[in-house]
C-alpha cells in the first residue's frame, strides 16, 4: 500500500535501491582479513589429493610387486641359481622323504624336481599337510645354495591343478622318486 502524498503523517517517497550487477575484482569489496582464504583452502584440497594419490600408488606398488614374484621349479632354480640370489622368489617342488628336521625356529628340508635339489631352511610352523613326497610352492629368497622359505604352500587345492595342469603332473611323477640320497643343489638323486 503506498501512503497518500496529501496525507500529513506521509513519508517522502523514496525511489527503490538499484542493484549494482558491475563485475568486481576478487579484492573489491572486501576487507583485508577475507584475502588468501580461498588461496588456503586451494592448497588444502591439493594437499588431499597428493596424499591419496600418494597413499593409491603405494597400494599399486605393493599389488604388482606381489604379482611379480617368479615362480620356479626347482631344476630352474638351480640352473639359475647366481641370477636369483637375493631375488624374492617362489619355487615348487616335492619335499625329500627322510630330509625334514626341526630347527628352533621351523624346519630344514630338502626340495626336489626333476632331479635337482635344493636345501630349504623354513622360519615358522609348515602347514598340517605339509611332508615327505608332498608337492609344495615356497615362497621366499636364495641365499647361496639355501633357499630361506617364510611361506608353505600344501598343492592340495583344485584350482592350482586346473590351472597349472603340467606341473602337477610333473610333480606327481617325480615324487614317486623322492628320497634321501645324491647331492644338494644341481645334484641327481637315485
Amino acid at each position: 500500500m503506498i501512503d497518500d502524498p496529501e496525507s500529513p503523517d506521509a513519508a517522502p517517497v523514496q525511489e527503490p535501491e538499484r542493484l549494482d550487477v558491475t563485475p568486481r575484482t576478487p579484492t573489491q569489496g572486501r576487507s583485508g582479513a577475507g584475502r588468501g582464504r580461498g588461496r588456503g583452502r586451494t592448497y588444502a584440497a591439493v594437499g588431499a589429493l597428493a596424499v591419496v594419490l600418494v597413499a593409491l600408488g603405494l597400494v599399486i606398488s605393493n599389488g604388482l610387486r606381489d604379482a611379480s614374484t617368479f615362480f620356479y621349479n626347482v631344476d630352474e632354480v638351480v640352473a639359475k641359481q647366481h641370477a636369483l640370489q637375493g631375488e624374492r622368489i617362489r619355487v615348487q617342488g616335492n619335499v625329500v622323504d627322510g630330509s625334514v628336521h626341526k630347527t628352533d625356529d621351523g624346519v630344514r628340508f630338502l626340495l626336489r624336481f626333476d632331479g635337482k635339489q635344493i636345501t630349504v631352511s623354513h622360519i615358522g610352523d609348515p602347514p598340517e599337510l605339509f611332508g615327505p613326497k608332498i608337492p609344495v610352492v615356497l615362497e621366499g629368497t636364495l641365499d647361496g645354495a639355501t633357499f630361506h622359505s617364510d611361506t608353505i604352500l600344501v598343492r592340495h587345492d583344485s584350482t592350482y591343478d586346473e590351472k597349472n595342469p603340467g606341473r602337477v603332473r610333473d610333480a606327481e611323477r617325480d615324487a614317486t622318486t623322492t628320497t634321501v640320497a645324491g647331492p644338494v643343489l644341481g645334484g641327481a638323486s637315485g
